[in-house]
């Protein structure tokens, strides 16, 4: 395992961690309609799951010697629920993408193994979530149109 790729790859990871803390909580902010009260708590689950994933990679940049960033990549914004949902899949499925590519970089240093599949099986419950949720169209869609309505 090269450490200094390690720590690259950790902080690519902390980078997405960060957007998703910003952009779950500005999804729990204008979600509106019929659901929102469902995908308002469910948005601000998810970016208190980014922080803790934050928490955890930041911590073990530092225990690898390395400086944890503060930067994110753009936060993706908009008020229609189907999106909201749309860019909440491309989050977690670009997660499942960093976390398996600092898994193949950790490879040889078991305990650093089991803590990048840790956070890899929660991003991939998230993928596994919005799925479910994402594969009848018609209730994401009747939720929209409703918070239109009023």
């Amino acid at each position: 395992m090269e450490k200094s790729k390690i720590i690259d790859k950790l902080n690519d990871c902390l980078r997405h961690e960060w957007t998703g803390v910003a952009q779950y909580a500005q999804a729990g902010f204008v979600v509106a309609g019929l659901w929102r009260e469902v995908y308002s708590v469910m948005f601000f689950d998810s970016a208190k799951e980014s922080f803790g994933h934050a928490t955890l990679v930041g911590e073990k940049i530092v225990a690898l010697g390395g400086v944890p960033t503060v930067e994110r990549n753009p936060v993706k914004q908009t008020d229609d629920l189907q999106e909201l949902l749309n860019h909440a899949m491309d989050f977690e499925s670009k997660a499942v993408k960093l976390y398996n590519e600092a898994l193949l970089l950790a490879e040889g240093d078991r305990a650093l193994e089991v803590f990048l599949e840790n956070i890899l099986e929660e991003e991939q419950d998230g993928v596994d979530k919005l799925t479910r949720i994402l594969r009848d169209p018609r209730a994401v869609a009747a939720s929209s149109t409703a918070s239109k309505v009023g």
